[in-house]
């Protein structure tokens, strides 16, 4: 584990993100995704700070072991916890945790709503029906509806506990898009259909970041926000001007600066003896691909006391070279790859092709966690 470099969280900005996500849907309930160890920012301190401080009652997870480790290390959180995509139904050891912790697996393919309403075990658990509107991915394909409401009449279901889908294109215009326009409109059936036939809807939701970033999705009872929780937009660039989110980052990674020289134009770098671009300074900082610091971060820009630096030659496992044109900086000095600004962190998703999902997730265990509360 390193120890002069890390990943600073505020949970305060977490916060701030959460005032700002009810400012855009005041009116509806938040079902909060925290898979993937919350988007890389560690699962349970995440959690927890979201359940007890901002009163959050609804979170989901992308497996039985994610929703498991929640249960057991926050015992004392009355939440509900939903798993979204390996719900691992049929297996004996999956089902027990889901009876005996009450977590709710998101019924998204017909052998699972079968296998669910033949179990008498399930017959009083709440059914969660994921639906799939046109992302062809995950979901009872939207064209089922009558037949879903066939087999849940034959079973005594009376009602949906929660009605999901999920948008494919969130990043694009959410007015003109298409795609968008079309699942919204197969939605809006489904629901019909189901009403129409006397299966009551308690929840649904449709909703993910870059939906509630244009307003959208707000006529469902939940939206489920993810990305944007932890500050950055989901909408490609040329669409950024169309979001309505006004959050921050609530992480900052920063690390030191272990080496500096001088260097002249086309002086060798590194692995492979990348030549340099220009006359100016190099400094070594303790970040490499083996920290989450990715190869593909080459040539990427990121500014450090007011200079613009790059990342040149190879990244090594162990440490990456910016080249600066100017600047005074030294041995063991701070050296700050994103802020909470979220200016660099922008700058690195977008000049690598990278998206901000990739660049949270990727950092590792080297990395320590380090939470704050202002």
């Amino acid at each position: 584990m390193r120890i002069r470099s890390q990943m600073e969280i505020d949970l305060s900005l977490l916060a701030y993100n959460y005032s700002c996500l009810k400012e855009i849907a005041p009116n509806n309930e938040v079902l909060f995704m925290v898979k993937a160890d919350a988007y890389g920012h560690g699962m349970v301190p995440i959690v927890k700070f979201a359940h007890f401080e901002l009163g959050i009652k609804e979170f989901g997870c992308a497996s039985v072991g994610e929703a498991l480790k929640l249960r057991e290390e926050i015992p004392d959180g009355n939440f509900e916890i939903y798993v979204f995509s390996d719900v691992q139904l049929v297996l004996k050891q999956a089902k027990e945790i889901y009876l005996n912790y009450r977590i709710i697996p998101v019924i998204s393919n017909e052998s699972d709503l079968d296998y669910f309403l033949e179990d008498q075990d399930f017959k009083n658990f709440p059914l969660t029906l994921k639906f799939n509107t046109g992302m062809n991915r995950l979901g009872i394909h939207y064209s089922h509806a009558e037949e879903v409401v066939k087999k849940l009449k034959q079973h005594g279901r009376k009602e949906v506990y929660h009605l999901l889908s999920h948008f494919s294109s969130a990043s694009l215009p959410m007015e003109t898009n298409k795609r968008n326009i079309e699942q919204r409109e197969n939605f809006k059936n489904i629901k019909n259909i189901l009403k129409d036939s006397g299966i009551s809807i308690l929840k649904s939701s449709m909703a993910n970041s870059g939906t509630i970033e244009q307003g959208y999705g707000l006529e469902e009872t939940h939206i489920r926000p993810g990305l944007m929780m932890y500050g950055p937009t989901s909408l490609l660039p040329q669409y950024r001007h169309l979001s309505k989110w006004k959050g921050k980052l609530i992480s900052s990674l920063e690390t030191v600066i272990i080496n500096t020289f001088d260097i002249e134009k086309g002086a060798p770098i590194g692995y492979g003896a990348s030549p340099c671009p220009g006359k100016g300074k190099i400094a070594i900082i303790a970040l490499g691909y083996g920290d989450g610091f990715s190869t593909r971060y080459q040539g990427v820009e990121i500014l450090h006391e007011g200079n613009v630096g790059k990342v040149v030659g190879r990244v090594n496992m162990d440490m990456a070279q910016i080249f600066f044109e100017k600047g005074d900086f030294h041995i063991g000095d701070r050296f700050v790859v994103w802020d909470h600004s979220s200016e660099n962190f922008s700058r690195i998703c977008d000049q690598s092709k990278t998206i901000p999902y990739e660049v949270f997730i990727h950092l590792t265990p080297r990395v320590p966690k380090v939470y704050l509360k202002r």
